[in-house]
């Protein structure tokens, strides 16, 4: 023991250094070495007998581990030597009071009662889950009709199965609750739209077969109808009269505010404005001004005609006579539709606002034809 250094001492139990400065328990059998708050004092004879009596535990024993007793008889009686006391060593009352300054652990803890949560901050409320409902297994119905398609019975009077959908009845599907899955509806008809091309397609038929039954007036007039107009100015203006200053010319300068006056009071009747053409023209229409200027409700405006007459000569000199009556005042459209004209003649039968101290009055006549192009 003396060739142990100065800062050790031997274990009062295993003769095993240990330091004095540090060291509280044995490195090689556990005994406690400090007892005072010193630890080369060893306890009285009076301490370690209340240690006892107060420790008296039975040594726990893990499950399947033997006890060490029990594991030297066997060495004994295989022959095997006794192990060193540094391996291992005999439960002494030393033993006993360090195990009674351990803390002892229950083989089952008591159930602790449940942590309160802690408090937290309120926060932004998020949207509540779907309720999802399992679907509850129907009892069969006894005495339904079974599905044509998965052979399960239904209550009687359903149109579909209620596990598979399929009607009932096949052959008759219900109309009010539409087509089932798989089957194609029919596309919606308008009748409005089949009866509008109809009408179309007989006012063209009527036309064709109008154009050739009719003969050429007759396709003539289809033509004229959809033909392009063009404005067609006359070489020469006569007429049966003119008062001084209304040339029959100043019916063509175009200017609505010069015209021809006809120099007779009253309403004129049997004095006309004529215009030739320089080459044969298809003639559609004629437009006229009366009076002298477009706003005839002056007072100091002269008379209107009101009803009249014009004759147009084509190239083989046929008079082509038409009758027309037009309103007191404004540029007014006559159709004609004369082909080959070369000339047309404006005959006065009556007139709006006739009057001793007046004349009938023309501001201006214009033609149109058909487009060469």
């Amino acid at each position: 023991m003396s060739d142990a250094p100065a800062s050790t001492r031997p274990c009062p139990d295993c003769a095993s250094p240990v330091r004095t400065t540090d060291q509280s328990f044995c490195d090689s059998c556990g005994a406690f070495l400090r007892w005072s708050g010193r630890s080369d004092e060893e306890p009285d004879a009076e301490s370690r007998a209340a240690a006892r009596t107060e420790a008296r535990v039975e040594p726990r024993v893990e499950p399947g581990a033997e006890p060490r007793q029990e594991r030297r008889e066997e060495q004994r009686e295989e022959g095997g030597a006794e192990p060193a006391p540094s391996q291992e060593r005999a439960t002494g009352p030393e033993d006993t009071v360090v195990r009674s300054l351990l803390v002892p652990v229950p083989e089952h803890e008591e159930d602790e009662p449940p942590a309160v949560a802690a408090p937290v901050l309120p926060a932004r409320p998020g949207a509540a889950a779907p309720t999802v409902r399992t679907p509850e297994a129907a009892a069969p119905a006894p005495g339904g009709p079974p599905c044509p398609a998965c052979a399960r019975p239904n209550a009687p009077g359903r149109r579909f199965c209620r596990f598979c959908a399929t009607p009932m009845d096949p052959e008759h599907p219900a109309a009010a609750d539409g087509p089932y899955a798989g089957q194609r509806p029919g596309l919606p008809r308008d009748r409005r739209r089949w009866i509008a091309r109809a009408l179309v397609a007989a006012g063209v038929v009527t036309v064709v077969v109008g154009g050739v039954v009719g003969g050429p007036p007759a396709a003539r007039a289809v033509q004229d109808h959809f033909a392009t107009r063009v404005a067609v100015l006359p070489v020469a203006w006569t007429a049966s009269h003119s008062a001084p200053k209304q040339a029959p010319v100043l019916a063509g300068d175009g200017y609505s505010n010069t015209w021809w006056g006809t120099g007779y009071a009253g309403d004129s009747a049997g004095q006309y404005l004529e215009a030739r053409f320089g080459e044969p023209t298809d003639l559609l229409n004629v437009l006229i001004t009366p009076g002298s200027s477009k706003t005839t409700t002056q007072s100091d405006g002269q008379a209107t005609p009101r009803t009249f007459d014009l004759v147009v000569t084509d190239s083989s000199d046929t008079a082509h006579v038409s009758h027309h009556t037009i309103n007191d005042g404004g540029v007014q459209r006559l159709d004609v539709r004369v082909r080959d004209a070369m000339s047309v003649r404006l005959v006065l039968r009556s007139a709006w606002r006739a009057d001793p101290r007046k004349q009938v009055a023309v501001a201006e006549l214009e033609f149109f034809g058909r487009s060469v192009s």
